[in-house]
């Protein structure tokens, strides 16, 4: 399901801002104001599904998402006018919030408790970064093939048909594991949780880290294809989804013998050398080792932040915390490739990409100022499912 969703939605967008200025005439500063809004959808429909699957079933909510989802990609290969495409990435995005992140991590952190959550969570949000090496490439080379108008309706119908078979497979607690409904006890805390200063440093942190990689995902694509040509373009995009599962995969075990937090911040200063070097890369090779050393971080910066969440504030408060901490980095996931994108316009890639890299050294400012990371509250006992709820 995360392969699906970030491949269309997350490794795709600078195919998709390639592909449209192209044929389009679209600028890429408009484009990106669109993945700007796209993001922004997200971060707003994230709220309210993490309410729905805080005492709803998910599968439900995950089957809606696949509906709007692959409808709107559907329809964008049919946009003549800007609006037009920003309303469908805006309908895309509230789409791809009901089958991504959100509702993915929340069920992991109620099946896997205590420090297996981080393994399983890197295991799980693998398909964060397949996506970019099974199907970026792929539809790079569709849109070649057919255009924007030919190849968006089976990117859409594939985003449905691959998602809604699984939404229904979904089970959301483990039996006699379910935690009770939430109590005004709960609301409180959660309200003190989103007051507290590691909730707003490591808040803050990811407004700018994130902005920083999306900046740099969103635009990688175009970046490489203007210096080395689309081969190498897509060779890169391939090379940082996978170097993004093989440091996934290997922060989850590192991150077991690892303080969480100290390896957030490696993490974000490997995000800034890399973005650094493919901001003045002029080969094919440095292009490659910026490239490597982004994709590492990409990776375990985005498994982290709701490990984080998670290990602060526990798995009762999860959806409503992390939901309020993935809106709140929608301010630099939507702004990032928005920035990125003027800049390029008003100059180069060159200030683009160097200012990704600086935002990822005032992320880890931010972290260290948040201070360490709290303990959560203890969990209440969990009560024994009904049996209409474990059927």
């Amino acid at each position: 399901m995360l392969m699906v969703s970030s491949g269309f939605s997350f490794h795709n967008l600078s195919v998709y801002t390639a592909a449209l200025a192209e044929e389009r005439a679209f600028s890429v500063a408009d484009i990106s104001g669109a993945i700007a809004l796209l993001f922004v959808a997200t971060g707003i429909a994230g709220l309210g599904i993490a309410r729905h699957i805080a005492t709803n079933e998910a599968r439900w909510t995950i089957l809606a998402g696949a509906a709007i989802g692959g409808g709107a990609l559907s329809l964008i290969g049919f946009a003549t006018e800007i609006w037009q495409v920003w309303l469908l990435y805006a309908l895309f995005g509230i789409g791809n919030a009901g089958v991504s992140l959100i509702p993915a991590t929340t069920l992991v952190t109620r099946w896997f408790p205590g420090s297996d959550r981080s393994v399983a969570l890197s295991v799980a949000s693998t398909g964060l970064s397949a996506g970019g090496v099974a199907l970026t490439p792929a539809s790079a080379f569709a849109l070649h093939q057919l255009g924007v108008e030919g190849a968006m309706p089976w990117f859409g119908a594939v985003f449905f048909l691959a998602i809604a078979p699984i939404a229904l497979t979904v089970r959301d607690w483990p039996a006699g594991r379910r935690i009770a409904a939430r109590t005004a006890a709960d609301t409180d805390a959660a309200r003190a949780a989103l007051r507290s200063r590691f909730f707003i440093g490591a808040a803050i942190a990811y407004v700018l880290a994130l902005g920083s990689q999306v900046g740099v995902i969103t635009h990688i694509f175009n970046h490489v294809d203007k210096l080395a040509g689309q081969v190498v373009a897509s060779s890169s995009a391939s090379t940082l989804a996978l170097c993004s599962i093989l440091g996934r995969l290997l922060g989850g075990v590192l991150v077991k013998h690892v303080p969480i937090r100290a390896f957030t911040l490696g993490n974000m200063l490997g995000q800034c050398v890399g973005a650094a070097v493919l901001a003045l890369a002029q080969t094919p090779t440095t292009i490659l080792l910026g490239t490597v050393c982004f994709g590492f971080t990409v990776g375990n910066l985005l498994m982290l932040q709701p490990l984080l969440m998670a290990e602060a504030f526990g798995v009762r408060l999860y959806p409503r915390i992390y939901s309020v901490a993935n809106l709140a980095t929608t301010a630099g996931v939507a702004g990032g490739p928005l920035l990125l994108g003027v800049l390029h316009d008003l100059h180069s890639y060159v200030p683009a990409f160097l200012t990704a890299s600086a935002a990822s050294v005032l992320g880890f400012v931010a972290l260290v100022a948040a201070g360490a990371v709290p303990s959560p509250l203890p969990e209440p006992e969990g009560r024994q499912m009904t049996n209409r709820a474990q059927h």
